[in-house]
This record gives structure tokens, sequence and C-alpha cells, in this order.
């Protein structure tokens, strides 16, 4: 099956803002005024459409995202779940595996990586007029991409943790086959996302925790 998030992912935080519990500790500290998160004030909820990958259906679930104000100078911030991202409809589950199948082998397309290679198929949504599009992936690596701050608090925390990591070698032996690019600077967003998911790995196996979502929220997902 194709990586998703969960209902019981959903319902599991419904539960929580029900039950206001989504607190603003893990935002960054105001970037206006300098206030500490500690002190934000809950503003909103909106609600958002999430679409998640049932029996190779793509189906919508919805949640509201918590907007928190800063009580000095009103500067409203988003607080995001586990499995979502800023400005995505699919669960981060989903955009981090389908952009990682990109970049499994130095052949395979945006078309291959959007296939579930068991069942040769691809995600489609109800009654079959539609179904993930490669071009999708392709815009899932360029905001990847730009994640440049998260990718490297996260590598610095790790080389702080374990100073005799392979992380640093690893990232210094990364390279993007010419078939994948026509410009240097598509190279450049490529080399950047697959930063960020080789480091992810790395955060994984050292903290036994994702990078998504308590440092991508700290570093802003910048």
């Amino acid at each position: 099956m194709p990586p998703t998030a969960t209902r019981e992912d959903i319902t599991a935080y419904l539960k929580l803002v029900e039950k206001n519990q989504i607190k603003p500790h893990r935002l960054p500290d105001c970037t206006q005024c300098g206030l500490a998160a500690c002190y934000f004030k809950i503003h909103a909820y909106r609600e958002r459409r999430f679409l998640i990958i049932v029996d190779m259906t793509v189906q919508p679930e919805y949640a509201p995202l918590v907007r928190f104000r800063c009580p000095a100078c009103k500067k409203t911030v988003p607080y995001y779940p586990d499995f979502a991202l800023p400005h995505k409809h699919y669960t981060r589950q989903s955009i981090m595996g389908f952009t990682g199948n990109y970049f499994a082998s130095d052949t395979i397309t945006y078309q291959q990586a959007v296939m579930d290679m068991e069942q040769f198929s691809v995600a489609g949504y109800p009654g079959g007029e539609k179904s993930l599009a490669p071009s999708t992936v392709h815009r899932w690596v360029t905001a990847l991409s730009k994640l440049v701050h998260t990718t490297q608090t996260a590598l610095n925390l790790i080389g702080q943790e374990n100073p005799a990591t392979r992380a640093y070698r690893d990232l210094a032996q990364l390279t993007i086959a010419n078939g994948k690019y026509k410009h240097p600077s598509r190279k450049k967003q490529l080399l950047s996302c697959l930063r960020l998911i080789t480091v992810e790995a790395f955060f994984k196996a050292t903290f036994n925790l994702s990078i998504f979502t308590n440092l991508a929220i700290r570093c802003a997902f910048t």
C-alpha cells in the first residue's frame, strides 16, 4: 500500500483538539517581537481537507488546524499536526513516501514514483476520473527542497548526539543523475530534497523520532 496517514491518526489529533490539548510550546518564538511561544493564545480553528489513501483510493478527511496568536504583537501562526505539512492536502507520510520513491534509483521517473510497484497501479480518486499525478511529486520535491534550515538543524543535532555519525560522509557523497534534471537550478533542488530525506533517516536512527513535525515546526518549516 502507498504511504499515508490513517483515519486513526487524524481521529487521535481531533480528540486532542476537542480536549484543548494542542499547546503552542513546540512553535518557534514570535518572529516579529520575540515573545516566547508558551505565551501564545489560541486565535482560531480553520478546517482543512487532508487526502489519505485507502485501498488505492484517495479519500478526504477533515480536521481543524489550530492557529495561535502572539498576545504582544498580534501576529498569528498555525500549528501543524504530525501528519500535515504547510499548504499540502496529502499527508506528510504520503509526501515523504512518494518523494522517497523518486530517489530510490537514478532511473525512476515521476510516473514510476507514484505507482504501487506490488500492484502496478496508481492511487486514484473516487469515480476513477483522476489519479495521483506525477507532476504532484515534482511539486513535492520542490517544496521539500526549501527546508534547508530544518535539514541543517537536524544534522547538527545528530552530530552532537553522535560525533562519529556517518551522516556527514553520506551527505558529501550524494549525487543526482543527469537524467533527473535539465537545468542546474533543478539539480540544486533535487539535491536539497535528497539531503532532507537522508538526514531524516539518520535522525530517526539516532533519536527514534522523525524530523517532522516537532523540529520542522521549531524551524518554521524553513
